[in-house]
């Protein structure tokens, strides 16, 4: 397209297109929108002849029809406003490094990229409620649902980005991955696209989280994964895991005892029936499990671990 619809509004406003419209163009039209640009597009393929004022017509009843949809979208709250901070442990390099990335000059928007279960959303939660920093969670899945018309997903999309923006907070994609397609099969313009030029220019912030399997989507739209920073999360170690279990524990108020035999018998028998789960993730839901079995039903280790490895799917 070789004119913006900003561009061909300041023109209306001017007087230069059409001089019954100076000074008629409403200001709350004349803002950059990728929403808006990308309609005006697909209305001038199919309307090459049209006159200022039927473009002018056209863009009004999209606005209109936008903030009718918006206002119906609830937008997750902010996560930074609850009282509890789940207690992060073993990761302090991950949590610096966030840090770096997200304070750097250039590429300050952040991917956490770990298997299922290993804490991306919990470490970046914790990041951004520990510096008070206002956040935003979206689910793209969430976000396609009920989109039944054209263009839906890319209004709902672009109010979302225009709220971050108006109050600083950051956008957190949980299954980033998602987004490379996201609107784009209803003939719309994908929510990768919808960002690329708003951080470009980082108006707003975007951290991630996906798996390294579904990583390899990102990677295929290179202009795409230019725009962030890519930070790995692996499974904590032994050592790392014992803490985690005797804080989990401890935290739980039921003051069990905990030896360093019960943790390494738990241990082995994640590893035995559940191998393609992944730590922390998978011992502080069997250690949750076993601590409400003991209190509830005063089951042993073992009869929890029967109970336990015969409930799971």
């Amino acid at each position: 397209m070789s004119q913006t619809f900003l561009q061909i509004l300041t023109d209306m406003n001017d007087g230069i297109s059409d001089p019954q419209l100076k000074g008629k163009i409403p200001v709350k039209l004349l803002h950059d929108s990728p929403y808006l640009d990308h309609k005006l597009d697909l209305y001038l393929q199919s309307n090459p002849n049209a006159r200022p004022r039927d473009i002018l017509v056209y863009l009004q009843s999209i606005e209109s029809d936008a903030r009718a949809l918006l206002k119906s979208i609830r937008i997750p709250q902010d996560l930074t406003s609850s009282n509890s901070m789940e207690t992060i442990i073993g990761r302090e390099k991950e949590l610096q490094l966030l840090d770096i990335y997200l304070n750097r000059r250039y590429k300050n928007n952040v991917i956490l990229i770990g298997e299922p279960g290993v804490g991306k959303t919990s470490l970046i939660l914790y990041y951004f409620k520990s510096h008070h920093l206002p956040l935003i969670s979206v689910s793209a899945a969430e976000m396609l649902s009920g989109t039944k018309y054209r263009g839906e997903f890319e209004k709902r999309m672009q109010h979302v980005l225009e709220t971050a923006q108006k109050e600083g907070s950051t956008i957190f994609f949980d299954e980033i991955h998602t987004l490379i397609h996201a609107g784009a099969s209803e003939g719309g313009i994908s929510a990768a696209n919808l960002l690329k030029p708003i951080i470009t220019r980082g108006d707003i912030k975007v951290v991630g989280a996906t798996t390294p399997e579904e990583a390899t989507t990102l990677y295929a739209d290179g202009a795409f994964e230019r725009r962030f920073s890519f930070l790995k999360l692996k499974e904590p170690d032994m050592q790392t895991l014992r803490l985690i279990a005797l804080n989990f524990v401890k935290e739980s108020g039921e003051n069990q005892c905990f030896p360093s035999l019960l943790f390494e018998e738990i241990v082995a028998f994640l590893d035995e029936k559940f191998p393609n789960r992944h730590y922390p993730d998978k011992l502080i839901d069997f250690i949750d499990f076993y601590l409400a079995a003991n209190k509830q039903a005063n089951f042993t280790l073992h009869e929890a671990t029967v109970l336990f490895a015969e409930s799971q799917i």
